[in-house]
């Protein structure tokens, strides 16, 4: 977990956002305290977006060659309400002030929209995992000082053909063994992981204790490290 105040090197936030079912109010409201804290260094500094820092997110896809980012920021620096009283005579306050209102709408805007999205036939979840690990790991300069958090607000009900989650299916910690669910491995070794469970009535069978610390499990048996883990 990062330090509030010093950082080494600046870390993307990457958000797989799963609306393949409409979000319920309790998961919208949680949406929305999310949000709010990628925004401010409050309580929960781990998951704000820093200064120069950059926030991408992404809709779960059926077909992961749809998987682009649907919305991608940069933090635009300090704000200037915490400007130094030279910051004030060598910085142009207005074009800073602009740019924070521009992030801040759009993360809004976006998030006020995104309630609902159209019904997936699959959820790849694990796939999907493996294709931004790759695509957003940090260069080999930084490894040892940023790590990419990748934070997952979905059911996380993997079903695909190589493992679903609707049936029976292996340990997490055989997953990397298992033949036929190798190529589910994910190498998250500079990763942290935030796991937000959507759970719904009808998937109670499916969503047991068992099946969250499932995924407690794969995410360290593949090597990452969790930063945050909840079931909303």
């Amino acid at each position: 977990m990062r330090s509030r105040h010093n950082q080494a090197a600046p870390r993307t936030t990457v958000l797989l956002l799963d609306t393949s079912d409409p979000l319920s109010p309790k998961h919208a409201e949680e949406l929305k305290r999310l949000v709010r804290e990628f925004k401010t260094d409050g309580e929960s500094p781990e998951f704000h977006v820093a200064p120069g820092e950059k926030i991408l997110v992404y809709r779960l896809q059926a077909d992961l060659a749809m998987l682009e980012p649907v919305l991608e920021l940069c933090n635009p620096g300090d704000r200037p309400g915490d400007w130094t009283w030279d910051q004030h005579l060598t910085q142009g306050i207005q074009i800073k002030i602009q740019q924070w209102r521009q992030f801040d709408k759009a993360l809004e805007r976006f998030f006020t929209e995104i309630s609902s999205g159209s019904s997936l036939d699959h959820s790849p979840i694990l796939e999907t995992l493996g294709v931004l690990a790759v695509r957003h790991a940090p260069s080999s300069r930084q490894t040892q000082s940023a790590k990419t958090h990748l934070v997952v607000f979905s059911d996380l009900l993997q079903h695909s053909s190589a493992l679903s989650h609707y049936g029976t299916y292996p340990d997490a910690e055989q997953v990397r063994s298992t033949p036929g669910m190798r190529q589910l491995h994910v190498d998250l070794a500079n990763h942290h992981l935030s796991l937000f469970r959507l759970e719904r009535p009808r998937d109670a069978r499916f969503q047991s204790v068992g099946h969250y610390y499932w995924w407690t499990k794969l995410v360290q048996a593949f090597g990452g490290q969790i930063v945050r883990q909840e079931s909303i």
